[in-house]
């Protein structure tokens, strides 16, 4: 057990969106009625890249339990065109897959313009259970997901609301973009395809860490996550904090989050910049040390 809990809540956090992607067996009236909730009312946040230039490139973390690796994360991100195209992957290492197996891959398109949502596919194993959900947003407004489960037939549903509603890529791009003080919190409306959940994200304190010997301010956020439908927390998220560099890169470092025996760190490993236009080497991998 603290094993799956291990997995599922670095996956979790360092993605800023699997914890979303990860429903309990709820039938599937009960899902309609959540997704389709509409007495939420989030702010509109609007984006201002001159404040905010997100690195393009892949960012490598390493999940560890006390200490003790357990998985890879890697979070790609590129742009094309009027596009920015976001790849997450997760997978446990060989000897959790004995107890607790997870491959995970989510690929998202988002608007360059404003970081809002376009597609988003999500295929998960969990064990011997896999998973598949396609989130879009419609230009009428709507949006349209379509869920699988072990191959069997899909379930579609269509969200129709007025409020400003992301998805989990969506939302940690854009909460990643705002320029944050302590002791501010701001509200995203997260839809993950099948649930509604409202993510609350709230800035501690600031502090300063060590980044390949360099000195870099932070801002360290503490997640919380409700369902929207009753506004009852989410049961696989406990106390986290998020270490967001406080510059125009808003780069997460790392993700300390408590399980039921000690906690669980993802930390940033490394970082390949992407391979710029009209250049044909690979760029380097730059290995990242915190203090």
């Amino acid at each position: 057990m603290l094993v799956r809990l291990l997995a599922i809540a670095a996956v979790s956090f360092a993605m800023a969106c699997s914890v979303w992607a990860e429903d309990g067996d709820t039938t599937e009236s009960d899902s309609t009625v959540s997704a389709q909730t509409e007495h939420i009312t989030t702010p509109v946040f609007h984006v201002d890249f001159s404040r905010f230039h997100p690195n393009l490139g892949t960012y490598d973390y390493v999940v560890s339990w006390q200490g003790i690796p357990a998985a890879d994360v890697s979070i790609s991100v590129n742009q094309e065109g009027m596009r920015y195209r976001v790849v997450a992957t997760a997978r446990t290492y060989s000897g959790i897959d004995l107890f607790y197996k997870l491959r995970y891959r989510a690929e998202g398109l988002l608007s360059a313009v404003d970081l809002l949502p376009i597609k988003t596919i999500i295929d998960q194993q969990e064990n011997s259970t896999k998973k598949n959900i396609q989130i879009e947003f419609l230009d009428n407004g709507d949006i349209r997901s379509v869920r699988s489960k072990n191959g069997s037939g899909a379930s579609v549903n269509v969200l129709s609301t007025d409020n400003f509603t992301l998805e989990p890529f969506s939302a940690a791009f854009i909460a990643r973009s705002l320029d944050w003080k302590v002791g501010q919190t701001n509200v995203f409306d997260a839809y993950n395809g099948k649930t509604r959940y409202l993510i609350s994200l709230t800035a501690d304190h600031e502090e300063t860490m060590r980044v390949n010997g360099e000195e870099r301010k932070v801002w360290v956020i503490v997640p919380r996550v409700t369902l929207a439908e009753n506004n009852t927390p989410h049961t696989k998220l406990r106390d986290a904090r998020i270490y967001v560099t406080a510059d125009e890169r808003r780069d997460i470092l790392k993700i300390v989050s408590s399980v039921f025996v000690g906690s669980v760190t993802t930390a940033l490993d490394a970082f390949t910049p992407a391979v710029q236009p009209g250049l044909t080497h690979m760029a380097e991998r730059e290995r990242i040390i915190l203090k």
